[in-house]
Order: C-alpha cells, then structure tokens, then sequence
C-alpha cells in the first residue's frame, strides 16, 4: 500500500473491509507521502494523510494532526495491521472487481477470480475440474514482492485456469473460472 502511495497512480480508490466493516477509500496524492483521503461506508472521514515506510512492515502514519506507527503483515489475502497497540484485520480490493467485493453474495453462478494487481503466478492450487470449497485457496500471485494467495469465493467446481504457473499477469486479468 505504501508504495502505491508514493510511487503510484495520482489517485487510487480502493474498497476496504477492516474487522468486518466495509469502507470505499479515495486517495489523492499530493507531492511526496502526502494526500487527500475520503472514507465513506460503515463510516465516514475526509482529510489529509501521510505515510511514509520507516522499514520494511513498519510505518508512520500521519491523520490530520495525530500521529501513530502502523505495523504490516500479510496473511494470505488478509493484512494484519497493528496500530496502537490493537490487532486489526484489513482486505483491500479494487471496488470495480465484483469477485473481490461481493465475494459471499455471489455464491450462486460463475464466479471469475481475477488478479487484483499485476503480478506473476507462483502457483496454481487446483487443476480444471477440481471441487473447491468457499475460501480454499486457488492460485498464488506475487505482487509488489508480496505472496498473495487468492480464494475461491464460493463452493464449486473450477471450470477453466487461465493463468500457468510462472506467467505474469496485468490487473484485472481472469485467472480461475469456478463454478
């Protein structure tokens, strides 16, 4: 996320579940780790915000005048995010990915897995055919240095694997078909 904070696109929105609460953040960047930012969903904010990677994991947040160090780790497609002293859970997604952020109501029908950022395919977890169960894992992306193992939304059959294992992939990219 910092780096697509510093070194990413002008403006980036991004749907957010953070301990089982959905958000829709908008950032806007401005020059260096500053940028606007509006939260609405389950709550709503605005304001300015800073980050900036004090080593690797480990970041200073700046919200407005109050100031706070984050600690970063990724759990499968999950982030644990420590701030002030509490464990929280965090799932960032593109709002324009249904598979991401309508994973449990699409749980009738085909259901397309797509990658969420550009990236190449460590590994593929299931082969054409296979029955998968809701959250079993189906194919491992790596992105920005980071193993993302994504999961299958719904119980199902795989019914077409788009991606081989070794080949990059662009944003928005199907990779799994289920069933």
């Amino acid at each position: 996320m910092a780096q697509y904070w510093q070194k990413g696109p002008a403006a980036l929105k991004v749907s957010v579940e953070f301990d089982g609460q959905e958000f829709l953040l908008d950032f806007k960047r401005q020059k260096g780790p500053a940028a606007e930012y509006v939260l609405s969903g389950a709550a709503a904010s605005s304001g300015q915000a800073s980050i900036v990677q004090a080593m690797p994991s480990v970041f200073s947040v700046l919200l407005g005048s109050k100031s706070f160090t984050v600690v970063v780790a990724q759990r499968n497609a999950e982030l644990e995010v420590w701030a002030g002293g509490r464990r929280h859970v965090v799932t960032l997604s593109d709002p324009r990915d249904r598979t991401a952020t309508a994973g449990r109501a699409l749980a009738a029908g085909r259901v397309e897995i797509r990658a969420q950022m550009p990236g190449k395919v460590i590994k593929v977890l299931v082969e054409q055919g296979a029955r998968v169960a809701a959250g079993q894992g189906v194919i491992i992306v790596e992105a920005m240095k980071m193993q993302n193992e994504m999961k299958s939304p719904k119980d199902g059959v795989v019914q077409k694997i788009h991606a081989a294992e070794g080949s990059t992939v662009v944003a928005g990219e199907a990779l799994v078909v289920i069933d």
